[in-house]
């Protein structure tokens, strides 16, 4: 660990020096300790920290290339379990992170042996640690260009590929829960948040499939969500003057415009009951911002006379794009949001009483909406939210598919 990132740790640890913080244990590769100074495990501190929460122990167990296999078995890593925390001392979650394809079929790796060595890893952590959570931190397809995709690979592109580390990744949550209880596994969906990125290269470092400063953020947010139960979104980190994450982050170029893409894309893959207005949760983005501010995802803005109010939706990674699409808009007192539809619970807004802001044939290019807020009327919100009439795969809804909404409050 190098003096910045031993450093911000001490930082950490003195902010929070009166309380007890979780404990939590890291298993994973270089995608977990890929780093300029820090990596994912120490991020997920400064986040936490930054959120007012006690700075957490952490203790990271990684190896380069290592499986989850090799974790579930090796004796140092298992040992690690029992002599990283002071007598009497439990773990509170322990993160897995598999090799790059190893949640797959492909490239002589085998998806079963996977899902088996997570509900493993869980079992080692929980005869320890009754209560510990096991957290599945869900990796990502490489970016377009990668060797992967080269013939003859079982996968034509990103998609392919990340389809089956993702579905692979939630049934090994499905494995360790079937074991051990509802409550005893998250999925941190990393994979799915990065597949908003589009798996464009420049998200990547040179080798396209290691992550760039900007990913390990996008990572430590989704993980922070798994373990804390809290999307990141609610969090206003300090950057003037910098606090913790943002003296992190400077170095990399990484400012508050890099904070608030990257928790509008964490959150919008947490878990649904972390989300304020949850949608489908398909491959379907909706994004606003106000007073020229960049288009990010978000669950509030607040508005008032003379905002400029940008929305645009967009179909990501090609799956909507022949799709017809349409912005939609409900009023309601705020803090009473409309109740959602029993037929379509995916669908947010007031079926009964809503205004089309905007509609598109396709959603080859981006469905946008931009005007200054004309009047303020404090009390009142507006929820906005995405819908194409196309079938999610989500959900299984044959008729459409729906963003989060987005809720425009008035002050």
């Amino acid at each position: 660990m190098t003096f910045i990132a031993r450093l911000l740790l001490v930082l950490c640890l003195s902010a929070a020096v009166s309380a007890q913080g979780k404990n939590l244990l890291f298993y994973g590769n270089s995608f977990t300790y890929y780093s300029w100074g820090y990596g994912v495990p120490e991020l997920v501190g400064m986040i936490a920290v930054e959120a007012g929460h006690p700075a957490p122990t952490i203790r990271a167990a990684l190896s380069g290339g290592g499986s989850l296999t090799f974790h579930a078995t090796d004796p140092g890593q298992i040992a690690a379990i029992g002599n990283s925390l002071p007598p009497g001392q439990t773990w509170d979650s322990v993160v897995m992170q598999g090799s790059v394809i190893e949640a797959t079929d492909g490239g002589g790796w085998n998806a079963a042996q996977f899902r088996s060595s997570a509900v493993a890893i869980a079992t080692n952590v929980r005869n320890h640690s009754p209560q510990a959570r096991a957290v599945m931190y869900q990796t990502w397809a490489t970016a377009y260009g990668q060797l992967y995709y080269n013939f003859p690979s079982p996968w034509q592109n990103p998609m392919a590929l990340h389809d089956e580390i993702r579905t692979n990744y939630q049934l090994a949550v499905g494995d360790i829960r079937a074991v051990f209880g509802p409550g005893a596994a998250n999925n941190a969906a990393v994979g799915d948040a990065v597949a908003h990125l589009e798996w464009n290269p420049a998200w990547y470092e040179g080798d396209l499939f290691h992550p760039s400063p900007a990913m390990i953020l996008l990572a430590a947010m989704s993980i922070y969500s798994a373990i804390y139960e809290q999307p990141v979104g609610a969090i206003t980190p300090s950057f003037n003057p910098p606090g913790i994450v943002a003296q992190a982050l400077a170095p990399f170029g990484l400012g508050i415009a890099q904070w608030n893409l990257m928790a509008g894309l964490a959150d919008t893959c947490a878990a649904p009951a972390l989300r304020a207005f949850p949608g489908s949760g398909d491959h379907l983005l909706l994004e606003s911002a106000t007073d020229g501010n960049p288009l990010t995802a978000g669950a509030r803005r607040f508005i008032s006379s003379g905002t400029l109010l940008q929305l645009r939706m967009r179909s990501m990674n090609g799956v909507y794009e022949n799709a017809p699409g349409f912005l939609l808009l409900t009023a309601f007192p705020t803090g009473l949001p409309p109740v959602p539809s029993l037929l379509y619970p995916e669908v947010r807004a007031d079926l009964g009483g809503m205004l089309i802001l905007g509609a598109a044939g396709s959603m080859a290019s981006p469905l946008s909406w931009a005007v200054p807020v004309p009047l303020t009327l404090p009390g009142l919100s507006c929820l906005v939210q995405g819908i194409v009439l196309q079938a999610s795969a989500q959900t299984g809804n044959p008729l459409l598919t729906a963003t989060d909404g987005c809720e425009l409050v008035f002050y």
